[in-house]
């Protein structure tokens, strides 16, 4: 028997069976690509993948579910026949508070238990003091996940005893974080425009958050490198939470949100091929359309 299982060892999922294996846990792993889960398996001695998701699953008490979003969460359960009778299921999934009720609906409905988790970080500060994630459900629920929430390390918040809760919290942070690359990437544009070094502009912003911070260096960087190629949060990782962000946003009544200008920016990368490409290759939007404009003089 393993300890915990995760299901989908893509970037979240493979940070969060790493940091458990890292902690002494034995973690049972199953993805989609099967070759992902055992080559992981292949550098972390208490790491076992599995065939099948439903094997994972049976195999632990615990589930870490840490797919793309709600909907492959959903065929994966329909195409596995896991049994969740009896375990603790934890979603990680992008989604909306409106997700939430289908799944814990079928979770519970199966004799499991259900909680929603949220990592507000980069996938490799899982483990770390860096690692700051929230939680939905239970309050026994979450005492008894201790083991893997003392194996993320940093803040672990139990934040309300209403699952949907937690979702809500990661849509209210997560436009704050896309206000902030926004204004980033609109204001590492205007910098080059003005001709204001961007390294002068890094070291005049505010930087409150080390996440934020993160952001900044990983991104200028890479605009100065002109190589956006980045695994830690590539576009694709981005699309579907800045979809979901955009209609509530259009729910809201708000008019001209920097959510749907940032959803339709990444869309449009994705168009051109871009896929697992940093967020900061946006900015080379506004470079070529400023080179196709007329030269206006509008620089200081």
């Amino acid at each position: 028997m393993a300890d915990v299982t995760v299901v989908g060892t893509g970037v979240i999922g493979a940070g969060v069976a790493r940091a458990c294996a890292a902690a002494g846990l034995e973690v049972a792993v199953w993805n989609r690509t099967a070759s992902r889960a055992d080559d992981l398996a292949a550098r972390h001695p208490r790491v076992h993948a599995h065939p099948t998701a439903a094997g994972a699953v049976a195999s632990s008490p615990t589930t870490q579910l840490c797919l793309l979003n709600y909907d492959i969460t959903h065929r994966v359960l329909d195409e596995s026949g896991a049994d969740l009778a009896g375990r603790l299921v934890v979603q990680h999934s992008s989604g909306v508070p409106d997700s939430v009720g289908p799944l814990r609906e079928r979770v519970t409905g199966a004799g499991g238990r259900y909680m929603e988790a949220a990592i507000l970080n980069y996938p490799d500060a899982i483990g770390t003091e860096g690692c700051f994630t929230v939680y939905g459900g239970s309050a026994a629920d979450f005492a008894e996940l201790a083991p893997v929430t003392k194996a993320f390390a940093g803040t672990q918040v139990h934040l309300h005893t209403e699952p949907r809760y937690a979702k809500a919290y990661h849509v209210v942070a997560s436009a704050f974080y896309y206000a902030f690359v926004s204004g980033f990437v609109e204001c590492a544009a205007i910098a080059e425009l003005l001709d204001v070094g961007l390294g002068e502009f890094a070291v005049s912003v505010p930087l409150y958050d080390p996440g934020f911070e993160n952001t900044v260096k990983v991104g200028l960087d890479l605009i100065e490198r002109g190589d956006y190629a980045f695994e830690q949060a590539p576009l694709t990782t981005h699309i579907d939470a800045l979809e979901n962000l955009a209609r509530v946003a259009g729910h809201a009544g708000i008019e001209q949100s920097f959510l749907t200008a940032m959803r339709d920016r990444v869309r449009t990368a994705m168009d051109q091929g871009l896929r697992r490409e940093h967020i900061a290759v946006l900015t080379e939007q506004f470079r070529a359309r400023r080179a196709a404009a007329p030269q206006s003089g509008e620089r200081a």
